[in-house]
C-alpha cells in the first residue's frame, strides 16, 4: 500500500472512533454533574435544618410535618390588698393561678407558635402581651402587633398559657375561649370565671363570691369556702364540695350535664332539686314534694337539713342529680 493510500486510512479511522469517544465522555462527565446538584441539596436542607433549631424546637406533627416554637414571657406586677386581678386569653392556652404571698403577682406566660413555617421568629414576634398596672389593679391581655404582612404569619396558630402566682385578698376575674381554668389555694372576695370550651378547676379556694359559667366545659370545685356560688353550664358537668355558710347562696346549674353537690361539715341548707329527664339521689333525709309546675317532671326535691340556714338550688334538663355526704 502506498503511502498516500495509508495516510487516508488513518484519517478514516480516526474520524470513526470519535463520536465513540464522544459518547463515552458524556457518560463519564453526568455521573458527576449529578453528584454535585444531590450535594447541593443536601447542603441547603441542612442549613435550614440548623437555622430552625437555633430559634426552637421542631416538633413532627400527624400527616405532614408541622412544626411548634415556643418563647417564655415573665413579668413582675404589684397588686393591692382587695384590688382586681383580671386576665383575658381567648387564644385556646391555659390559665393556672397558685396563691402566693406579699403583694407581688408574678405572671409567666408560654408563646408557642404553630404552622408558621420558616417565618417562626415573626410569628413569635407578632404576639403580643400586655400588662396594665392601674390604681392598684393588674390586667393581662394578649393581641397581634400590626404590620405582618407576611400571609404565613397571619395563618400560624397562637396559642398562650400562663402560671399566675397571685398574692391572697384579691378579686380574680379571667376569660378564656378554649384552654382550661385552674386556681388552687386562692383567697380573695370575687371570682368571675368565663370560659367557652375549657374546664374549670378550683382547690382549696376561700372567697365570698364565685360567678362562674361554661359553655361546654366541665367545673370541678374541692374544698371550697364561699358565701356565694353561681355555676352555669351549657353542656358540662359540675362538681362542688365545701361547707355551707349560714345566710349563703348556692346555685348549679346545666342543661345536658350532672350535678354533683356535696356539702362537708355539719350543713344546714334549704333544698330545691329538680331534673326533667334525668335521676335524682339524696344521701339527707329530706320531704319531697311535687313541683311547683303544672308539668311533670321525673325527679324533684325540696326539703330542709338542719337548720336550713343557706338556699340551695340544684337544676338540670337531662342530667342526674347526686347529693351526698362527703
Amino acid at each position: 500500500m502506498s503511502t498516500g493510500t495509508r495516510g487516508i486510512v488513518f484519517v478514516l479511522a480516526c474520524m470513526a472512533c470519535a463520536p465513540a469517544a464522544a459518547a463515552q465522555s458524556s457518560h463519564d462527565v453526568q455521573p458527576a454533574v449529578v453528584m454535585s446538584r444531590e450535594q447541593g441539596r443536601q447542603e441547603r436542607q441542612q442549613q435550614r435544618s440548623q437555622t430552625l433549631q437555633r430559634r426552637g424546637p421542631v416538633r413532627q406533627g400527624s400527616g405532614e410535618a408541622a412544626a411548634e416554637t415556643s418563647e417564655p414571657f415573665t413579668y413582675t406586677a404589684r397588686l393591692s390588698r382587695g384590688g382586681t386581678f383580671e386576665l383575658r386569653n381567648m387564644t385556646g392556652g391555659n390559665v393556672t393561678v397558685n396563691g402566693g404571698e406579699g403583694r407581688e403577682v408574678r405572671i409567666e406566660g408560654m408563646k408557642r407558635v404553630r404552622n408558621a413555617g420558616p417565618r417562626v421568629q415573626a410569628a413569635l414576634d407578632a404576639i403580643r402581651i400586655d400588662v396594665t398596672e392601674r390604681g392598684g389593679n393588674v390586667a393581662v391581655t394578649m393581641s397581634r402587633a400590626g404590620g405582618a404582612r407576611n400571609a404565613q404569619v397571619n395563618r400560624a396558630t397562637a396559642i398562650v398559657d400562663y402560671t399566675i402566682t397571685l398574692p391572697p385578698n384579691a378579686n380574680v376575674v379571667l376569660r378564656s375561649g378554649a384552654g382550661d381554668l385552674r386556681l388552687h389555694n386562692v383567697s380573695g372576695d370575687a371570682f368571675e370565671l368565663n370560659t367557652l370550651s375549657g374546664n374549670v378547676v378550683m382547690q382549696e379556694l376561700r372567697g365570698r363570691m364565685l360567678d362562674l359559667y361554661t359553655v361546654t366545659g366541665n367545673m370541678s370545685l374541692q374544698n371550697i369556702a364561699a358565701e356565694r356560688a353561681l355555676l352555669q353550664s351549657t353542656g358540662g358537668d359540675l362538681e362542688y364540695v365545701g361547707p355551707l355558710v349560714h345566710a349563703g347562696l348556692y346555685k348549679f346549674i346545666t342543661h345536658r350535664g350532672n350535678i354533683r353537690f356535696a356539702p362537708s361539715g355539719t350543713p344546714g341548707f334549704d333544698l330545691d332539686a329538680i331534673t326533667h329527664r334525668g335521676a335524682l339521689r339524696s344521701e339527707f333525709q329530706l320531704l319531697q314534694v311535687p313541683p311547683r309546675s303544672p308539668r311533670p317532671v321525673k325527679r324533684a326535691l325540696k326539703g330542709k337539713v338542719g337548720d336550713a340556714g343557706a338556699a340551695v338550688t340544684v337544676s338540670t334538663f337531662s342530667g342526674n342529680i347526686v347529693i351526698i355526704k362527703p
